[in-house]
Parts: structure tokens; C-alpha cells; sequence
């Protein structure tokens, strides 16, 4: 659900990263006269209206004042309005035009983190980030040769109870072929209501298969884990897509952690390659399960000279860790990845982090809509931001060049150099 991410959940909407931070309420409408209204709509920042003399209350002409001088300076976009007012055909719809509006200021404004959600998007972010997902329930990523690629089917979804299996090739949906109807567009075109059907036409090696999904509820899998074994030695491997929230990401993780060490595990391998983030509370949570005690995060505001710091409790997970990092590994997963380094709890290994090491504040628009701006920088516990720097690892190891545009999902374990090279340095720190 960004743009860092190789993979796609298909029941989540195409959306920038989902950003470090909070949501404030929405305010209270503010209740004036219809004629005082239409100057006021100024305030939106939608376009200036070039509108006659309305008598107003004082405080009300200084917004419109402050507003117009605002947006004065947008000319074409009034421009571009006069000439549909006169020419157009048919009527614009103002309700389209304003979401449009909208979303282009926000995209537009140059803050290349920021995100808007609609009404009905962002409802489904909190659904998705409550666990209660709705659709098939599959990760699946873009092959433009052949079509939607299955790389990862979640525990008890729709689409694993129709069959389904990792490594199936999407070649139709409900008869239109894929490659003509484009990624988004068939990724959302899977997407559907609660208890209706769709049928897909897979491709499994030779065979092709009409196989029939009635959508359903799921709950979102962010955290898969495996207890690998090398030369008698049992080693944990978790990896983390991204960190949706604490009742997702961070009760799966406490959960693999305990499984791999009650399995035996010596040490843990956390692999954080292509992970894009995500919710502030998720990550710090984990890391206040792996830490002793002292700071997890510090963060610093626009606008002011005081640093806000989250601190971790005392109890911890003591045994060797090691974190595989990638070039797509963003944001909370930076955080993730610097924090265990900054108390020498593992070693780095993988390639230099992307460097977001700023976050973002959602404010809820009247009509239930969210935009997300950068807000704030946050730091590691003791080390300097990275923002726009990354995070250099300890240990370089590169994918061999078949495998870098694949998804680590279908990466073999024998192939994967930079996992090996993690399960290398992991068993020279074992006692």
C-alpha cells in the first residue's frame, strides 16, 4: 500500500506509505449563512471566486481576506474556471471537482510523504489496521508478461480455503485478462463486498484453472516466521512486511518471537527488506519488547525547540539478534533497524536503508477524510536522524541480479546471498 513496497495486499488501497504518527479530530463544522458560505469556501483553498460584495462579521472578512491573498496567486486555476462556467457542455459535479482538488494539494504541495484519504478509504485503513480485512486475503505482485503473481496467501482467507496456492499466475479476473486491464485496475477489480464471488482464471505451471473466491473477512498476516536449522543449530527467521498496528503487527511478532524460542531458536534473524513502515504505535511496542529499559524513539516538531522522547520498559529479549535491511526499507523499519543497533542488540546486514526518518500528522477533515502531512523528525534512541541519509549496515551483502526485482517471497533460501550472509554472522555470535 506504498510505493516502496514490491508486494500488494489486495484488499488495501494504492496509497503513499502509511506514515509515522497520529490522528487528530475532526473539528466542528462551522455553521454561517449560505451567502456567507459561498465566500467563505475560499477557506477550502479548492480556487478563488471572484464574487460580489456579501456584508459580513468582521472576523469572517478577515479569513476571506487572509484566504483570497492565499490563493490569489493560483491564476490558471481560476482561469481554467471561467472557461468551464462559460463553455462547458454539461454541469461540473463541485462534490468530484473538490475530492479532486483536494487530493491534488495535497500530492501537489511538495511534501512527498504526505497522503489523503477519503471518507470510505480511510474507514478501510482502520479496518485493515483493527485486523478485519475483507477480500481474498493474497499478496501478490506485478508480472507485466503474464499477470497478477501470487507470492503469499494468508492463514484461514477466502482465497486459501477456494484453493488458491503461492506461486499461482492471475491471468483473468471474472474474464477480463489482466494484462489488459493494468495492475491497479485489477487489483481492485479482486477487491469486492463480503460474500460476493469472483472468479479467477489462474495459471498453476501447465495447467489452467477457473477457480471461484467467495470474498470474505481475514485477518491481515504482517509477520511470517520459520525456525531454520544449520548444522544442529536452530536459528529464528521472522520476516516483517510492515507494521500495520499493535493488534496486528505486534501481537504476530511477540507471537513468532515466543514460537522460534520455544522451538529452540539460538538467535533471531529480523528481516525488514522492502518494508515500508507504518504505524507509530506498532513499532514502538516491538521495540519495547526487544529493549531494555531507555529510549525507543525522539522526535522533534515543527515549530518547536522541545524533543518528545517514547521510553522502552526494562524487561527485553536477550539473545543475539541480526537485521536484514535493504534498500526499500523505509521509515518505521529504519527506526526498527538503527534502534537495535543503537543498544548493541544486532548487527546490520543487507544494503543502505531509503532514509525517512521524518513523520506525519493525520488530521480528520468535517466529512470523516484524512490528510497526513510531515509534522516532525524522529531519531533513533542515542544515533543521528537518517533522514534523506539511510542507514548503513554492517554487513554489505547484495541479491545475486536474477533475483533484485523479485519479490523476497519467491527468493529461494539457498539463493538468497543476503540471508545467507545473516545466518553467517548470526553463528559467529552464538556462545
Amino acid at each position: 500500500m506504498d510505493q516502496f513496497h514490491n508486494q500488494q495486499d489486495e484488499t488495501a488501497s494504492i496509497a503513499p506509505i502509511t506514515p509515522i504518527g497520529t490522528i487528530k479530530k475532526k473539528r466542528e463544522p462551522l455553521r454561517i449563512s449560505l451567502p456567507v458560505l459561498i465566500i467563505c469556501i475560499l477557506l477550502t483553498g479548492v480556487f478563488v471566486f471572484m464574487a460580489t460584495y456579501v456584508p459580513l462579521s468582521l472576523a469572517c472578512k478577515q479569513e476571506v481576506e487572509k484566504a483570497y491573498g492565499r490563493f490569489a496567486k493560483y491564476e490558471k486555476l481560476t482561469e481554467i474556471a471561467e472557461l468551464y462556467d462559460k463553455n462547458y457542455l454539461y454541469e461540473v459535479d463541485p462534490e468530484l471537482l473538490e475530492e479532486a482538488l483536494v487530493s491534488a494539494y495535497v500530492y501537489g504541495n511538495g511534501d512527498r510523504f504526505s497522503s489523503y484519504y477519503t471518507k470510505d478509504e480511510w474507514l478501510q485503513q482502520l479496518a485493515e489496521s483493527s485486523g478485519n480485512s475483507v477480500g481474498i486475503g493474497v499478496y501478490i505482485t506485478n508480472d507485466p508478461t503474464k499477470g497478477l503473481h501470487i507470492v503469499q496467501i494468508m492463514k484461514d482467507s477466502p482465497a486459501q480455503k477456494a484453493g488458491l496456492l503461492k506461486g499461482d499466475i492471475i491471468k483473468k479476473i471474472d474474464g477480463e485478462d489482466v494484462l489488459t486491464l493494468g495492475f491497479d485496475a485489477a487489483a481492485d477489480k479482486v477487491r469486492g463486498e463480503i460474500g460476493t464471488v469472483v472468479t479467477l482464471t489462474v495459471q498453476r505451471g501447465e495447467e489452467i484453472l477457473s477457480v471461484p473466491v467467495t470474498r470474505g473477512t481475514y485477518v491481515a498476516e504482517t509477520v511470517y516466521h520459520e525456525l531454520l536449522e544449520v548444522n544442529g543449530t536452530k536459528l529464528g527467521y521472522i520476516h516483517i512486511t510492515e507494521f500495520i498496528s499493535e493488534e496486528v503487527t505486534a501481537k504476530q511478532f511477540k507471537e513468532a518471537v515466543t514460537l522460534l524460542r520455544n522451538g529452540g531458536a539460538e538467535g533471531l534473524i529480523f528481516d525488514v527488506r522492502d518494508n515500508p513502515g507504518g504505524d507509530l504505535n506498532a513499532i514502538c511496542n516491538i521495540l519495547d519488547y526487544l529493549l531494555p529499559q531507555g529510549p525507543i524513539i525522539r522526535m522533534s516538531y515543527a515549530g518547536s525547540d522541545k524533543e518528545e522522547t517514547i521510553y522502552s520498559h526494562e524487561s527485553e529479549i536477550d539473545m543475539p539478534m541480526i537485521v536484514l535491511a535493504n534498500e526499500n526499507t523505509a521509515s518505521a523499519a529504519e527506526l526498527f533497524t538503527s534502534a537495535l543497533r543503537d543498544y548493541d542488540k544486532a548487527d546490520i546486514v543487507g544494503q543502505t536503508t531509503y532514509g525517512k526518518g521524518c513523520g506525519q500528522t493525520g488530521e480528520m477533515l468535517s466529512d470523516g477524510s484524512v490528510a497526513f502531512i510531515t509534522t516532525f523528525l524522529y531519531s533513533p534512541p542515542f544515533s543521528d536522524n537518517y533522514d534523506g541519509i539511510g542507514i548503513v549496515p554492517d554487513h554489505e551483502a547484495v541479491l545475486p541480479e536474477e533475483w533484485q526485482t523479485t519479490n523476497l517471497f519467491l527468493v529461494p533460501h539457498n539463493e538468497d546471498t543476503q540471508l545467507i550472509k545473516a545466518i553467517e554472522v548470526l553463528l559467529t555470535q552464538l556462545p
